[in-house]
């Protein structure tokens, strides 16, 4: 990653460099875990202008229009401060000032490690590899969000509705419920179960699934019945923690050769589908980044 010297020069030991992104022609957008700079190159007189805010903050916020974004950072009572950019560099700018955030506000732990960040319309979700995280708003993120750590999770799944879709969290053994869109509750569900399964040791969720009534079964805890949910929730590809690959590993009940075939061709169905979900998004970001890396020569 480039860093300009003076912003090294800057930086201090235990504070690490978490993203770069280009935010406007000579412009980008530097995020620490501490802080985020706003690193401006003068071309015409050949300087450099830095614009630092802290990420200690109650709240963050990102209000956007056809042209221009604003990055507004509420410190309570300190007041607030704000940094516009380019509203086409919106989507790139939110992941990075999230983990910013979470690590600055002690949110995650030093050395836990943020997998995913999601924002779909007023749901902010991130997921660690010790928890998962929600937050619901017009802010980006804020004080006023729910964790659910993956020592006390279950079970995750998730119920469809008409266009909509919840995803479940079995947390304390209470159910708790994030309602977003069929194919994003899909993904965060297939993403949550694969967090869950390596933080409790398994190789995959469907390994972990079937240990659940072993696990529970102590006499310290009630034992999970079959999902209560079993009649209305699909089946959700498991995925492995190789290169965060998603692999389709369905337990198929065997009822002869026909059906066998069938189960088989809805197993690598499901094994497209969640692959096309999970890599969709990155795949059409990049494209983005390249246009607008086109735009600014």
């Amino acid at each position: 990653m480039d860093i300009p010297s003076l912003l090294l020069d800057s930086i201090g030991e235990e504070e690490k460099i978490v993203s770069r992104v280009l935010v406007a022609s000579g412009t980008h957008m530097i995020t620490t875990t501490e802080r985020v700079f706003i690193h401006r190159e003068e071309g015409i007189i050949n300087s450099e202008i830095f614009e630092e805010y802290g990420l200690n903050v109650d709240q963050i916020s990102i209000f956007s229009d056809k042209r221009k974004a604003r990055v507004v950072l509420n410190y309570g009572l300190e007041g607030m401060r704000e940094f516009s950019l380019y509203a086409k560099y919106y989507d790139r700018v939110v992941d990075p000032l999230v983990r910013g955030v979470l690590k600055a506000t002690g949110v995650v732990e030093p050395g836990e490690l943020i997998r995913h960040v999601y924002r779909y319309g007023q749901l902010t979700v991130v997921l660690t590899d010790k928890q998962f995280l929600k937050h619901i708003g017009v802010a980006l993120w804020s004080r006023d969000y729910e964790n659910f750590n993956y020592e006390d999770v279950s079970r995750v799944d998730i119920e469809k509705g008409g266009v909509s879709a919840e995803i479940l969290i079995e947390y304390k053994g209470r159910m708790q419920r994030i309602k977003t869109d069929k194919e994003r509750a899909r993904l965060i569900c297939v993403q949550a179960r694969n967090g869950l399964a390596l933080y409790k040791g398994y190789k995959d969720y469907q390994e972990y699934e079937k240990m659940i009534p072993s696990i529970l079964g102590d006499g310290t805890i009630d034992k999970i019945v079959p999902s209560v949910f079993a009649d209305s929730v699909d089946a959700i590809p498991k995925i492995t923690d190789g290169n965060q690959m998603i692999i389709a590993e369905e337990e198929l009940e065997t009822e002869g050769p026909t059906h066998i075939k069938t189960m088989t061709i809805q197993t690598k169905l499901l094994q497209l589908e969640a692959s096309i979900a999970t890599h969709r998004e990155d795949t059409e970001k990049k494209i983005r980044e390249i246009k607008d890396l086109l735009e600014d020569l």
